[in-house]
């Protein structure tokens, strides 16, 4: 036996092969040479002299060869017949039946992985029946499949950042690395890590082991790191994308707020020009004027934030042009009204409007000394609230018609207590009370509300409860309770956009089209109002659909193919992470209450290095790596979402039932990931039980490593005794990762540092050579391997 030791990882040369990919990147399969060779062996041979047989697949007279299986036939002439335990050149299994067809002349489908084809058959891929089947077997699948698609932080987050590849690069301190992947989602780390609510820390599986992770303030500190390089030493930001050519195409944003910017970083990267349009001095909407400075600074954050889009060639104008398209991203600023009496009286004014005026520095008249109700439970009424108290409020009471645990910003409330504001909860206004003489506000009389029954939005209803009513004696009220946008503009009856009867933009939720050609809508107003990380979101999706417009694209395709992509299969009964050593969560520390209550500096102090360095290094990679590519989320979507012909009892409202939602519930299996391989990780949870491992592993390799064990509902697809693959025949040759339709055998990246070679078990495939980071191995000039190597098109390594 020999010792290989190769030099530390993080000390490699230089790759002096360019034209090698980088095994750290890349997992080199099994050699082609060898692999052809085997599957030559093993495969069913027919020769190409098999005569020619003729029949009709969904109306389509199809030609294939005498011997062929139905699947094979239609394959070979471009018929989707969808499959997850098939394997190309390997005998027909079955075990998925997603295969089913319908045969003219036969009783039963048939599974078209095993069925020869025969001439003058009739086949039907595509009927109700053929569809409810693997509808079926996909709700049996999804049963007892406790695993995710995407991360449950990413899941949760309303633009679907990847979490977990950012605080990846956090934790290796490649803050660069951070933004850059942070971007290709939401354009502004630095402005998202200060105002986003954070939904995806509440679906952090860290928290099964002690707390989640600080997933707001990590990223905060990577895209502080960039904006520091950029203004004091002049380094560009990082871009997410490669910018393409210029169109010569032209685009008009109408509104700077986080829709609007989003939408023109992304259609600046897709080469087009972009003017955004914005009616107040300064560029930043909501961002500028509904967000006080001590929570998002102006001039360090976002104007340094938006940098990024004049640096791409963006402008931010109010002139009038024309333009190949126009997108409205004009968001909320009307706020709604309480509808009760007097709330147009002297001294109720409008929250948004109040904030505006404090961020251009103009304190608000009477203000100071003044005893001040806000009204709302929302981010605008906190900022209300703890701005009032900046400008030199008496008194300062927050009243919210809910419990503090259903506020939007609940997580700010005790921070405005400790600055001197009073919080009321489960209080709804009744009416404004006035002088009599001067019509001057006087005070909110309030009724007492009790809890009912959850309402849409799944929080529980508020009902007065006669006989609570109370007074609160002010000067000032600040209505926030929410604001919807100003379309006073749209005329009814016009050929331009249209407005919704819930006073909306009416526009597409896919292509973001209004009645108009070339107009889009985005952000809030579209959708109403929502927080900064939605808006981003939504600018960033509407960037894609007017650049598919520009270009030519048809429209009402790509909202087919986007309404398969965009629903994610929710799987979190999952096996806790119980080994994992507990470990507190870095918190964000804050100036004194007395402090900060008299200044607009940002109040929350930041991670250090090592803080964010070591907060990231909490995430455990809740990822599944076969994203993008796995057959059983694709087949998922296709059947849980577009399937129109299910009988009326498999309907679920207006649409249908999703295969998630099934009738198949009770007992189900959690499984233990298998981490031990130094190249292979196993995730049980993920395995649908399809035996192309099996086969592949025994048929063409011949280790036969793995096997169906148990019986009955238990079966499962592992290694024999459920030994560790280590203890196995298992040659490292990646042919069972390569073969999984779900993700449950992935590749690990081959890093080499030190390992033993054990000749005896060498099968000459050459892997070693072509995974090697360092030329440590080289293919020999008087053995065998040295001629397969060579052989392999991967291999750029020559015999010496």
């Amino acid at each position: 036996m020999t010792e290989l030791i190769t030099r530390p990882a993080d000390s490699r040369p230089p790759d002096d092969r360019p034209d090698k990919p980088s095994p750290l990147d890349t997992v080199t399969p099994l050699a082609d040479d060898l692999s052809e060779r085997l599957l030559t062996v093993q495969a069913p041979q027919r020769p190409q002299s098999a005569p020619v047989i003729r029949l009709e697949v969904d109306g389509r007279v199809v030609e294939g060869r005498a011997g062929q299986t139905i699947l094979e036939v239609c394959r070979d002439n471009g018929i989707e017949v969808p499959t997850l335990c098939y394997e190309p050149k390997l005998p027909g299994f079955g075990a998925c039946r997603m295969c089913v067809v319908e045969v003219e002349g036969e009783e039963h489908p048939p599974i078209s992985c095993s069925q020869r084809a025969a001439e003058g058959m009739k086949v039907q891929t595509q009927t109700e029946l053929v569809r409810r089947l693997r509808h079926t077997n996909l709700e049996l699948i999804f049963s007892d499949h406790n695993a995710y698609c995407l991360p449950p932080c990413q899941n949760k987050c309303p633009s679907h950042i990847d979490i977990p590849g950012f605080l990846k690069a956090n934790a290796e301190g490649n803050w660069r690395e951070s933004a850059r992947i942070y971007k290709r989602t939401i354009p502004f780390p630095s402005i998202l890590g200060r105002v986003c609510p954070a939904p995806c820390e509440e679906h952090c599986r860290r928290d099964e082991v002690d707390e989640a992770i600080a997933i707001r303030d990590t990223h905060r500190y990577a895209g502080d790191q960039v904006l520091k390089a950029m203004l004091d030493d002049g380094i560009d930001p990082p871009i997410p994308f490669e910018v393409k050519p210029k169109t010569g195409r032209r685009v008009a944003v109408i509104g700077s707020g986080p829709a609007g910017t989003s939408a023109a970083y992304y259609l600046l990267i897709a080469g087009h020009d972009v003017d955004v349009f914005e009616r107040d001095p300064a560029p930043g909407g909501m961002l500028r004027y509904g967000i006080p400075q001590y929570r998002l600074p102006k001039v360090e954050v976002l104007e340094a934030e938006y940098e990024s889009i004049t640096r791409l060639g963006g402008r931010f104008i109010c002139n009038q042009e024309r333009y190949d398209a126009v997108v409205l991203a004009i968001g909320c600023y009307d706020t709604n009204k309480l509808g009760i009496p007097n709330e147009d009286a002297d001294g109720v004014f409008d929250g948004l409007e109040y904030l505006r005026t404090a961020t251009l520095g103009l304190p608000y008249p009477g203000h100071k000394g003044s005893r001040v109700v806000v009204i709302g439970g929302g981010f605008t009424s906190m900022d209300c609230t703890r701005t009032s108290i900046r400008q030199g409020a008496a008194e300062v009471t927050l009243v919210y018609r809910r419990d503090m645990k259903d506020m939007p910003a609940a997580n700010e409330v005790h921070e405005a207590i400790e600055e001197g504001a009073t919080a009321i909860f489960q209080a709804g206004p009744v009416r404004i009370v006035t002088h009599k003489k001067t019509g001057k506000v006087t005070g909110v009389e309030f009724v007492r509300m009790k809890l009912g029954e959850p309402d849409a939005s799944g929080r529980r209803r508020p009902e007065p409860a006669p006989g609570t009513e109370f007074t609160i004696p002010c000067d000032r009220v600040l209505l926030a309770i929410g604001q919807g946008p100003d379309l006073s503009w749209i005329k009814p009856g016009s050929e331009g956009p249209e407005a919704t009867k819930q006073r909306r933009l009416k526009a597409d939720a896919v292509t973001f089209e209004t009645g108009r050609a070339g107009v889009f809508g985005t952000g809030d107003v579209r959708v109403g109002s929502a927080t900064v990380v939605q808006a981003n979101g939504e600018g960033r999706r509407a960037a894609y659909a007017v650049d598919a417009y520009l270009l030519g694209l048809d429209l009402g395709e790509i909202r087919t193919r986007q309404t398969l992509a965009e629903p994610q299969p929710e799987f979190l009964s999952i096996v806790p992470f119980t080994s994992e050593v507990k470990e507190p969560r870095y918190r964000l520390s804050s100036m004194d209450a007395e402090i900060r209550n008299k200044s607009y500096v940002e109040y929350e102090i930041p991670y250090s290095r090592q803080e964010a360095m070591s907060e990231s290094q909490r995430c455990l990679q809740c990822t599944c790596e076969a994203i993008g590519y796995c057959d059983l989320r694709r087949l998922g979507i296709e059947y849980g979402t577009t399937l129109k012909t299910l009988e009326p009892q498999y309907q679920q409202g207006a649409g249908y039932r999703s295969v998630t939602e099934n009738r198949f519930t009770g007992t189900n299996h959690d499984y233990i990931r298998d981490d031990s391989h130094a190249f292979i990780l196993r995730e049980p949870s993920r395995c649908i039980d399809c035996g192309r491992c099996a086969q592949v592993c025994a048929e063409v390799v011949g280790a036969a490593c793995y096997d169906f064990m148990r019986i009955g509902f238990d079966t499962l697809v592992t290694t024999p005794l459920d030994m560790s693959l280590n203890d196995t025949p298992c040659v490292s040759c990646g042919r069972c990762a390569e073969t999984c339709p779900t993700g449950a055998l992935m590749p690990k990246p081959r890093v080499l540092e030190k390992y033993d070679v054990d000749e005896s078990r060498c099968i000459l495939c050459g892997i070693c050579v072509d995974a090697c980071p360092y030329d440590a191995l080289r293919c020999g000039p008087d053995y065998e391997l040295s001629s397969i190597c060579w052989r392999s098109r991967r291999s750029t390594a020559k015999p010496r």
